[in-house]
């Protein structure tokens, strides 16, 4: 099966099991979602712990098996000794998304997206990987709990300059373009996908949802491989560095 349609057929999947099993339905609606993010802020720096804000969705099958993985019993008291946990549901794609946004991410590139994030500083620990745990039913619990320690480790502290600072900024500026893009193709698919949980079918979303997939995976790799680029360019002493950015295929919709 080709990946984007393997990608569908776990989607359209998970609407048939979610109705069979509880195991991972920890996406529910919050009275007042950002407050429960202060909450959990609040509780892992004072335990000096990691902030891990979980954005998914009961409908995707990636959202539900990584949040089994973290219930798994035999690893979540590791991750209680290291992580405090909040669920945050994204709904149809179409709530929540001030949360990322907060941290810096301009756009979610899939459900789930997991933010480690530093409650010390409020820094987003894994900008540049988030968008592997669109993939997190491949990963069982010991290599969840193997990434999620990866992922939340600080590292060295970052290359600086105005040179750097000018190539990251249009990188950022390019980022956030492709995250309107996004924006818009969620509230294209969003509703057809919720028209799916009730039974209905639309004749486009297939073809809309591989499309929008196709982008939103890509560009992560794109914009890690742009700022890796940038650091080592300016690392090794060049000036005048003009970076080629990628361009991606309209949308039907557009």
């Amino acid at each position: 099966m080709k990946p984007l349609l393997f990608s569908l057929a776990l989607v359209l999947t998970s609407l048939t099991a979610a109705a069979d099993s509880a195991s991972g339905r920890v996406y529910q609606p919050l009275a007042d979602t950002m407050t429960e993010v202060d909450r959990t802020l609040a509780r892992a720096s004072s335990e000096g712990k990691t902030a891990l804000i979980v954005m998914g969705a009961n409908w995707c099958h990636d959202s539900r098996a990584l949040a089994t993985n973290l219930q798994e019993p035999s690893f979540a008291a590791k991750l209680e000794r290291e992580f405090v946990i909040q669920y945050v549901n994204v709904g149809f794609l179409d709530q929540n998304f001030a949360v990322n946004r907060r941290f810096g991410l301009p756009v979610i590139f899939g459900t789930p997206t997991a933010l480690l994030i530093d409650p010390a500083t409020g820094n987003l620990l894994n900008r540049d990987r988030v968008h592997i745990w669109g993939s997190a039913a491949s990963f069982g619990p010991g290599e969840t709990l193997d990434r999620l320690r990866r992922q939340a480790r600080k590292g060295a502290p970052a290359l600086t300059g105005d040179t750097l600072d000018t190539l990251l900024g249009k990188i950022d500026a390019f980022e956030q373009r492709q995250a309107r893009r996004i924006y818009t193709g969620f509230k294209v698919v969003g509703p057809m996908l919720a028209a799916r949980v009730n039974g209905e079918q639309d004749e486009d979303f297939e073809h809309y949802w591989q499309q929008l997939y196709q982008m939103r995976t890509q560009l992560p790799r794109d914009l890690l491989r742009l700022r890796s680029e940038a650091r080592q360019r300016v690392a090794a002493g060049e000036r005048d560095i003009q970076l080629e950015y990628p361009v991606y295929a309209a949308f039907d919709w557009e």
